[in-house]
């Protein structure tokens, strides 16, 4: 738990219960309205609204001496219990907090003020998880404490459990129709890439605040994650107009005009007056990206390197920025110091980065490496550790995804596999863990390293089954898998084009197998509507989310793929496919395990690679497959 965590826990806790103003009533009347809030004779009731008061004015001395008062001639009181605490916690006491709020909890368990109370003294006390409990139970019975909801966001992203807390927040927001609580709810589903949850939250936020400024920049943002560049543009360039300095503003409208290709005025943005270095280290972010689309990989270079240098904040996404750019620059060993930092520090703290140096992996006789980002990256980066020094005889267990267990079958690598929710602190203590994008390290100083793929393997008998239901269906015509789509964050977008452009290459009468994972129903409709004489089959039998081995089986039973770069081309990589065609983007979305240039696939090495000329360029790696059916059309 970090520092500021206990801060905040001893911080804004005055006033976060019930209104505690005093109505514009006769005194008789005033006591009779206190009474019937706190339950108690109208004199004892006006000591607690005079400690209240007192305790919104940030005065503890007179608010403590009115609720002790209280809580003398009436123990029974829970509001005498729960000013006490409240005092304990602005004075960051968290023993004393805890103390008189249980008290106030024996009358009132479920009172969503107790319950704060005691979740953040609980924070106090360096008890997190004891925290996290006690703030769920006090948000579930009706809290509006907004510090409290605040804190309990950043204790679940430190604890990496977004998801749960977004969720939880989602029904908070609400029951509160609260604007600034809809905008915080978007900030962390952008954090685990939820991105349509992430508009929906940012849209409720607007509509509740229109006029403010979080919720106009949550806009843009909203317009940019539907890829709607041109209404992003024009948001930033009016919020501009009428906030110059606003800093978040300079990288989002350079993000805006790079995705519309207007590159000099996107560079342009960095000569704006930046007053936080942090904005002024997203903009060359962006900098960056806007000269690999140009083609200028020095230029890059320099803006990822200043980026990086710039400042400590948010270091790890600027690390891993400069390491992958020196990694598709075939700089291998400049770049891993840079990589290493993907990972956050407390990541580091459980599996630091040593565990995969020469000396820690000569000396285990039970390695464990640990999956990292998505599927596809763990195929990749996988059949590294045939390139790392391992000791002779060691074990390699994975330790992953559950589907990647049946998909690791008879693999070439030797490797075991184990779930990751099976993987104990008892069962990790016996060896040595590693993160799998660590083995990087191991690829040899300059480009190219040898091909990694061909290293899965499937059941053949289950493999020519499925092709000859395949070659059946076809009836003499052409069979092609296809893959056309990827995620929905912005570098999916540049991967990713409409299927209907590439079906439109594709010979008469062709059979198509989709490969593409999540619902596609509209896509394959208006690509049917353009070329009704194709058949698109989606095989019931494989289900490529659920049952990755069955989706390689897929694979490996086709002749030919064409698909962008996502899954597909990372599984048929794995598998060795020798006649799978990978369109890419130019420009920064390029993943580094395709290097720069040349149609030769320099990771797996049986991947044909179709390159965009320019970003945002279909024109050449859709001619490419045209081509490759012999202009059929």
């Amino acid at each position: 738990m970090t520092m500021q965590a206990a801060h905040r826990a001893g911080s804004g806790t005055a006033g976060q219960g019930s209104d505690h103003r005093a109505p514009d009533l006769p005194a008789a009347d005033l006591a009779a309205e206190a009474a019937r809030i706190y339950g108690i004779d109208g004199p004892t009731a006006l000591s607690l609204h005079a400690a209240y008061l007192a305790l919104r004015r940030r005065d503890g001395a007179t608010a403590t001496r009115h609720a002790a008062e209280v809580a003398r001639s009436h123990p029974d009181c829970h509001h005498a219990w729960v000013l006490l605490g409240l005092v304990a916690l602005d004075r960051h006491e968290g023993d004393k907090a805890e103390r008189f709020l249980t008290e106030a909890a024996r009358f009132a368990p479920k009172d969503p003020q107790v319950l704060a109370g005691l979740g953040k003294a609980r924070v106090l006390l360096a008890d997190p998880f004891g925290a996290i409990g006690l703030f769920t139970d006090a948000l579930q019975h009706g809290s509006t404490d907004r510090p409290m909801i605040r804190l309990y966001k950043d204790l679940m992203a430190e604890m990496h459990r977004l998801p749960e807390a977004a969720a939880t927040l989602e029904a908070v927001a609400q029951r509160m129709q609260d604007g600034a609580l809809y905008h915080m709810l978007a900030e962390v589903y952008l954090a685990i890439e939820d991105f349509p949850a992430a508009i929906a939250a940012y849209d409720a936020e607007f509509t509740l605040d229109p006029g403010s400024a979080d919720a106009r920049i949550g806009q843009v943002k909203a317009a940019l994650y539907r890829h709607d560049f041109a209404r992003a543009e024009t948001l930033t360039a009016e919020l501009g107009a009428e906030s110059p300095d606003m800093d978040e503003l300079h990288s989002l409208r350079m993000t805006a005009l790079r995705n519309l290709g207007r590159n000099a005025e996107a560079l342009a943005m960095l000569d704006a007056q930046y007053q936080s270095p942090l904005y002024y280290k997203r903009a060359l972010g962006v900098a960056a990206h806007v000269h690999l689309d140009l083609g200028d990989r020095r230029a890059a270079g320099h803006a990822f390197r200043a980026a990086d240098a710039l400042t400590d904040a948010e270091a790890m996404w600027s690390g891993r920025a400069y390491g992958t750019f020196l990694l598709a620059e075939g700089r291998h060993a400049e770049a891993v110091a840079f990589y290493a930092r993907r990972q956050p520090e407390e990541n580091r703290a459980k599996i630091p980065y040593g565990a995969s140096s020469p000396e820690a992996l000569a000396t285990t006789g039970q390695l464990f490496v640990m999956q990292e980002q998505g599927i596809g990256d763990q195929f990749a980066l996988l059949p590294l550790i045939a390139r790392a020094p391992v000791a002779p005889g060691a074990r390699v267990t994975f330790v992953g995804d559950p589907r990647m267990g049946p998909a690791l079958a008879g693999n070439r690598l030797g490797l075991d596999f184990l779930p990751e929710d099976a993987f104990a602190p008892e069962v990790r203590a016996r060896g040595t863990t590693l993160f799998v994008g660590d083995l990087v390290r191991y690829l040899p100083a300059e480009a190219p390293a040898p091909p990694l793929g061909g290293y899965l393997s499937v059941d053949a008998a289950r493999v020519a089954r499925l092709r000859r239901s395949y070659l059946d269906r076809a009836l003499g015509a052409p069979v092609v898998g296809l893959a056309w789509r990827s995620g929905d964050r912005l570098t999916g977008w540049h991967r990713s084009l409409p299927l209907p452009e590439l079906t439109a290459r594709l010979p008469r009468g062709a059979l198509v197998v989709n490969l593409q994972y999540g619902d596609c129903a509209e896509e394959i409709a208006a690509a049917t509507a353009l070329r009704p004489d194709l058949t698109f089959l989606q095989d019931g039998a494989i289900d490529q989310m659920a049952d990755l081995a069955g989706f390689l089986t897929q694979i490996a039973a086709l002749d030919r793929i064409v698909t962008i770069d996502n899954t597909t081309a990372h599984a048929a990589g794995a598998l060795g496919h020798r006649d799978t065609h990978v369109l890419l983007p130019a420009g920064a979305e390029c993943m580094w395990y395709w290097g720069r240039t040349g149609a030769r696939d320099p990771w797996y090495g049986n991947l044909t690679l179709h390159r965009q000329a320019r970003p945002r360029d279909w024109s050449a790696p859709l001619a490419a497959v045209g081509a490759l059916f012999g202009g059929m059309a």
